[in-house]
């Protein structure tokens, strides 16, 4: 390991600056629709492996979440509405951003499990994951067909 890759930079500073530009020129709308296209972005330049069952796809999730320290991911499938709930944990706060606050990297969320699930073998690309709740700890994600 080198001594770049041994060192960790903190962008905390910047995330909360930039936050703050971001929410002081647009509305809560437009940022989580900007927030959301930074997911799928990420989520295209890191794919994840292809995967057959969930506890896999939790391993490869959660390998790139530790990587990035953006915490951890468990996911639980459900059978009544054919839906994948993913509680997600640890994601970093920018302060006091987001609504509520300490939640406002939560729409980068959406974005990156709608892409990640969408390029596995056989998804139906139409699903999209969206929050149910958010807290400052733990955001549950709802990943299946979206109410019209």
């Amino acid at each position: 390991m080198t001594a770049m890759a041994a060192e960790r930079v903190d962008w905390t500073l910047f995330l909360r600056a930039m936050a703050d530009a971001i929410d002081s020129l647009s509305s809560a709308t437009a940022r989580d629709e900007f927030l959301r296209d930074i997911g799928v972005r990420i989520a295209n330049l890191r794919p994840l492996r292809h995967v057959s069952n969930l506890e896999t796809l939790a391993m490869e999730v959660n390998d790139f979440l530790r990587e990035q320290g953006w915490g951890h991911a468990r996911f639980d499938l459900q059978d009544t509405d054919r839906s994948l709930m993913i509680t997600h944990s640890g994601l970093p706060r920018l302060g006091a951003a987001g609504d509520p606050p300490g939640t406002w990297l939560t729409a980068l969320l959406e974005g990156l499990y709608t892409t990640w699930l969408g390029q596995m073998a056989g998804a139906d690309i139409s699903l999209v994951a969206r929050r149910l709740r958010a807290s400052p700890d733990t955001t549950l994600l709802r990943y299946g067909m979206q109410p019209v």
